[in-house]
């Protein structure tokens, strides 16, 4: 099924809200969830990112198949396009690491 713009982004808004209720049951430290991209021009073009404060907990977290499992699986759940699914990238990063590396500027580090 092709999807347009609004869509996408509304699909898109829908997986972040998911994945935030998802890691709250993992993470043990306070965290928050983000994207970008231009999945509106193409759908594998988006990135979500969820942070944290520690390298430890990002390491905690990055390392859990169980939960890696899950964040896939609600791209399925919430019927984003097959095209760009395997694609869509979904990470953890640090306030270490981007204190450590850039400053602690968040755009300068995904820049």
């Amino acid at each position: 099924m092709e999807q347009n713009a609004s869509n996408i982004k509304e699909v898109t808004e829908r997986i972040e809200r998911a994945i935030k209720d998802l890691v709250a049951r993992y993470a043990q430290e306070k965290f928050w969830v983000t994207h970008y991209g231009a999945n509106d021009i193409d759908p594998k073009y988006l990135v979500y990112w969820i942070c944290v404060e520690s390298d430890e907990e990002k390491k905690r977290l990055s390392d859990d198949n169980d939960l890696e499992r899950r964040l896939r699986t609600l791209l399925i759940e919430h019927a984003y396009p097959v095209s760009g699914r395997d694609e869509v990238h979904i990470g953890f990063e640090s306030q270490q690491t981007v204190d450590r590396e850039s400053g602690g500027n968040w755009w300068h580090h995904w820049k």
